[in-house]
């Protein structure tokens, strides 16, 4: 690997300790725009690349950490360390570097996702048409979206005896209809054909709904689903940024360090939050984090109580508490609570409400408070029956508010690992 000039010549520097996580890649893309594969504003592309993440401590305790890209450790890696020296700072809860550990055996590299990423783009092609089989027969203007491979080996080499490597593989695509509807999937493997294409047949299923208006509804409180990806862009995101070790230290989010092992509730009691970075061949599984911490089982919520913060090697130290393994994809990240309701039973419960399909404006809102306004471009009416039409407006509440409510009800919708949300919710039309 492409590190090995790098550690020779930390070597020969004045340093106390250093990690560095050095990564090989590969990656094939291709995109389409406005229903054209491979034209000049989405090209078949292959791209090779390394890097190397380091922390270094040198002699007089003070810390660099940053990237190194490809042509700096291929140009002169004494040269680059002299930048990285210029960068330095004191940060003494930063100075860490871990030693030898046993690390797990996690399944993260699939080989069929390998050749692809090397160039074989017969699968893709496959999928391809299918899309353009289904897009001719189903009434839509136009589609874009993209395809993606990648194969990547990484290894970690600390100056405390550390030096673990893994190799592994990512496959992910993405398809919008007439702009707006859109899904995917992404993993370490692609999904089994059948999986692909019932995960197809429901953006399609969908893209139809939202060509039609529902009837105006008054604004008011209603049921509203929240579909998993809102979940996961809006509520876990939320949850994150509060559990996040920095937040918790700087008083920025919801929680504060003493609640944290204590008996205070800050969620529903039947609600538990946790990671489990071991499942193989998921995106957000790995065998150890880029500071040499080993993959686990983590659980950062607890039957309604904190139980840790999300804590890497800096904000563990100031902290006072041991570091966690970290969240690195939505489908190792467990929000779980009472048997969900089927997507049927819950549009039942949901009559005269809407399932919100996205929102805009995550960013601008309260994470301390947990206060929300999210602008709802794509939902839809919801009838005992089935969808009745394309609603937009405006949902508004309290997002710590609805995780403490008895009326909060999970929602298990087909393809996503990640549960949908039932609760009564002010939505104001547009």
């Amino acid at each position: 690997m492409a590190i090995e000039a790098l550690l020779d010549a930390l070597a020969a520097s004045s340093v106390n300790d250093w990690s560095i996580y050095g990564t090989e890649s590969r990656r094939l893309s291709l995109g389409i725009k406005d229903r054209e594969a491979g034209n000049a504003h989405a090209p078949l592309s292959l791209a090779e690349g390394c890097g190397a993440r380091y922390l270094i401590v040198w002699d007089d305790g003070l810390v660099s950490h940053g990237y190194f890209e490809r042509g700096q450790l291929a140009a002169d890696p004494r040269k680059a360390l002299d930048h990285a020296r210029e960068a330095a700072y004191d940060d003494p809860d930063a100075a860490q570097v871990l030693g030898p550990a046993e690390m797990p055996q996690v399944q993260l590299h699939d080989a069929t996702t390998a050749e692809v990423a090397g160039g074989d783009t017969r699968s893709i092609a496959r999928r391809l048409a299918r899309i353009r089989e289904r897009v001719a027969t189903g009434g839509i203007r136009t589609w874009s979206g993209s395809f993606g491979a990648s194969e990547a080996a990484s290894r970690l080499v600390t100056s405390a005896g550390l030096d673990v490597a893994a190799r592994g593989t990512a496959f992910g695509w993405h398809v919008s209809l007439n702009g707006e509807a859109g899904d995917g999937f992404g993993a370490r493997e692609p999904e089994s054909d059948d999986d692909f294409e019932a995960r197809l047949e429901r953006l399609f299923d969908i893209s139809a709904q939202l060509s039609r208006d529902a009837e105006p509804m008054p604004g008011g409180s209603y049921p509203v689903i929240l579909h998993p990806r809102v979940v996961e862009q809006y509520a876990l995101s939320t949850l994150l940024h509060s559990l996040d070790g920095s937040t918790v230290d700087h008083g920025e989010g919801r929680f504060r360090i003493a609640q944290f092992g204590s008996d205070e509730t800050v969620l529903r009691e039947d609600l538990t939050l946790r990671v489990d970075p071991l499942k193989p061949m998921r995106s957000g599984s790995y065998r150890f984090t880029a500071s040499g911490l080993p993959a686990a089982p983590c659980t950062y919520v607890e039957r309604g109580r904190l139980v840790r913060p999300v804590l890497g090697l800096k904000y563990a130290k100031r902290l006072g508490l041991e570091p966690t393994p970290l969240p690195y994809g939505m489908d190792t990240l467990h929000l779980e609570g009472p048997t969900p309701l089927t997507l049927d039973e819950a549009m039942r419960e949901a009559d005269g409400g809407a399932l919100i399909l996205s929102v805009l404006g995550v960013h601008t809102q309260d994470s301390s408070s947990g206060d929300f306004s999210l602008s709802a471009p794509q939902a839809l009416a919801v009838t005992r029956s089935g969808f009745d039409g394309r609603l937009r407006g405006t949902i508004s509440g309290n997002l710590f508010d609805t995780l403490r409510s008895d009326g909060l009800r999970l929602v298990r919708v087909e393809g996503e690992h990640t549960p949908g949300l039932l609760f009564p919710c002010r939505f104001d039309p547009k």
